[in-house]
């Protein structure tokens, strides 16, 4: 990891606006670089013009988290002067170095430290709107290994081979497991299994062994072989996905998730099962599907939908909103009279931010559509516009008001 690099995720990491993938990339690499961070630390970066500054309050409340955080165990406290500062920076040995980066003490009160490019737009803290933003293509893979490849920031090209396939990124948010029929390495008749992880702001796309496509929304995973063997193809989904089953009607495709099982022999169908979700739904664009949840089947026809809640066993049919099952695949949000709650679970989902209440909203329905690529502000305006709901955003917080 480069100094410029690191040095942006340690100011979004104390700035709580690191996403959840960029935040392990930063402590992955910290725990094993630990000297990295002095190289991070330079003139520039110390450079306190224009800094914001913070009360007393709010910076031993700063430091408090910092020393109670699980990482920081050692308090030896090594004093470094700044150069050309009256200022000392405090030095913790082990992870308090890290906060060494960032922190600075000052007479008049504490101020969080801030890179400066030449000629770029200041980073104001107070603009807390900015801490919030779409979400884009990133996603962690988990080989059978253990071992985690972050692809946002993994160069295009082979990742690996495993067993019978070789992995490869082939572009920004895709993936691509090719098939090695002659391959001889270790290992290489042996089954093993990938889990795809898209975090909060992510998405992204995969291309299995077989052929068949998979695009995954924010808070998602999908655990899958290197290799079909056998009579059946099964993969596990947690969240949400599009599938473009590749058609092979002697080895039908399951995919499994919340003890419900989805049979396809080469379809298009989109999966909704997320857990904080009261239903798991299930959109058939075209083929056809089985779904089945201890004992309980029904098959879709296109354009239908199957609904099942929970903590039932029941399966709804009914007429698919296609448009609105589809939105999300293809840049859009789309509400037809939805409840707030749910509506801001898509959003913290894309925006990877927290949502708080304060009020009831039982009774208030809403409807529209708008892309997935706005800014967080114009989003919660728009939403404004045609409801009596107001918003307020606190760093990656925000908060539903009447």
């Amino acid at each position: 990891m480069n100094n410029e690099r690191l040095r942006s995720l340690l100011e979004q990491y104390f700035n709580d606006a690191i996403s959840g993938t960029d935040r392990e990339e930063l402590l992955s690499y910290l725990n094993n670089n630990p000297g990295e961070v002095f190289s991070a630390v330079d003139e520039e970066m110390l450079n306190l013009e224009g800094a914001p500054e913070f009360d007393n309050t709010h910076a031993q409340k700063v430091l408090a988290d910092i020393k109670a955080d699980s990482r920081f165990k050692d308090d030896t406290i090594i004093p470094l002067p700044v150069t050309g500062k009256n200022n000392i920076v405090k030095l913790y040995a082990g992870w308090m170095k890290i906060a060494a980066a960032v922190l600075i003490f000052v007479s008049v009160g504490f101020y969080f430290v801030r890179r400066q490019k030449m000629g770029a737009v200041k980073n104001e803290v107070a603009n807390t709107t900015a801490r919030i933003v779409p979400g884009s293509n990133k996603a962690i893979l988990t080989l059978a290994t253990g071992k985690s490849i972050v692809l946002d920031s993994a160069a295009n090209g082979a990742l690996a081979n495993l067993g019978k396939s070789q992995v490869n990124k082939v572009g920004d948010g895709k993936l691509v497991y090719d098939v090695l029929p002659n391959a001889t390495h270790a290992g290489v008749n042996a089954v093993l299994y990938n889990t795809l992880t898209i975090p909060p702001g992510g998405q992204y796309q995969v291309v299995l062994p077989d052929g068949t496509q998979v695009w995954l929304n924010s808070s998602s995973s999908l655990s899958y072989p290197t290799e079909f063997a056998g009579n059946s193809r099964t993969v596990k989904l947690t969240g949400e996905a599009y599938f473009e089953v590749a058609k092979n009607k002697d080895k039908p495709f399951y995919v499994e998730m919340n003890n419900v099982q989805v049979k396809v022999l080469g379809t298009h169908f989109n999966i909704s099962a997320y857990a904080d979700d009261n239903d798991l739904t299930t959109t058939l664009l075209e083929g056809s599907v089985q779904i089945s949840k201890n004992g309980s089947q029904a098959l879709l026809k296109p354009g239908q939908q199957a609904v099942i809640g929970s903590n039932a066993n029941a399966i709804t049919v009914s007429k698919a909103h296609i448009n609105e099952a589809m939105a999300w695949k293809n840049g859009y949000f789309m509400f037809n009279d939805d409840n707030i709650v749910d509506i801001m679970k898509k959003v913290s989902r894309w925006y990877d931010a927290d949502v708080e209440y304060q009020g009831n909203f039982s009774t208030q329905r809403f409807g529209g559509t708008f892309t997935r690529s706005k800014s967080i502000t114009d989003l919660l305006k728009n939403l404004e516009q045609i409801s009596n709901v107001h918003f307020k955003i606190t760093g990656r917080r925000i908060t539903v008001m009447q």
